[in-house]
């Protein structure tokens, strides 16, 4: 990784970018707007849109470019393929980014599905962000094998990839303060915690949102 200086003389125009995508129609996501414009690139991050001179160009003649898609809640194993083949068959629609709840392989491989995910998931052109199944199983009447409590959640929630705690589809047990709902919130330690409460209003709605 290169130095927060040389990339900000690179922004500033003081020396080239390592690369520069030129005659690109760049998708403004936040103006809505789409312009003829040259995109440069230094140390895989954008530094800078404008005019820039680069050690590589790439006339994109036109081409559109665009960030890529963000997937905000995802089941990989809903696909029936494995992490990378999912990878292989989503990048190029244009997924950059995934939330994940690899909630079927916790259901029946417990903490070692989570292993799993995490490493299988490494060094891929999608980053995943992770999170800890927190109903496994869904209900008591499934038998799938594997169950979580919060000391299962605490052991893993302290991994970088581990984006937080996923949705708490127990949202009765949320509201009514179950402890052993309450505990799961508390092991999120300070990571995003999912809701899930389908058809939830009013007052009981109100608890569930305070609970965290």
């Amino acid at each position: 990784m290169r130095n927060i200086r040389d990339k900000l003389r690179v922004a500033r125009g003081e020396a080239p970018a390592e690369l520069v995508f030129t005659n690109a129609r760049l998708v403004n996501v936040l103006s809505a707007e789409i312009y003829l414009t040259n995109v440069a690139v230094d140390d895989g991050r954008v530094v800078g849109i404008g005019d820039y001179d680069g050690k590589e160009t790439i006339d994109l003649e036109g081409a559109y470019l665009a960030p890529s898609l963000i997937d905000g809640h995802f089941h990989v194993e809903s696909t029936m393929l494995t992490i990378p083949e999912f990878v292989r068959a989503a990048v190029p629609h244009g997924t950059g980014a995934m939330v994940i709840d690899p909630h079927e392989y916790a259901n029946v491989l417990g903490l070692d599905g989570i292993r799993y995910v995490l490493e299988s998931s490494k060094n891929l052109p999608i980053d995943f962000f992770i999170m800890l199944p927190s109903c496994v199983p869904a209900t008591h009447l499934e038998t799938a094998g594997a169950r979580f409590t919060a000391d299962d959640l605490a052991l893993m929630i302290a991994d970088d990839r581990i984006a937080g705690v996923a949705e708490l589809m127990n949202y009765p047990g949320v509201f009514l303060g179950m402890e052993s709902e309450l505990a799961k919130i508390r092991a999120g330690k300070g990571k995003a915690i999912d809701g899930h409460a389908p058809g939830l209003r009013g007052k009981n709605l109100n608890a569930y949102a305070l609970a965290g």
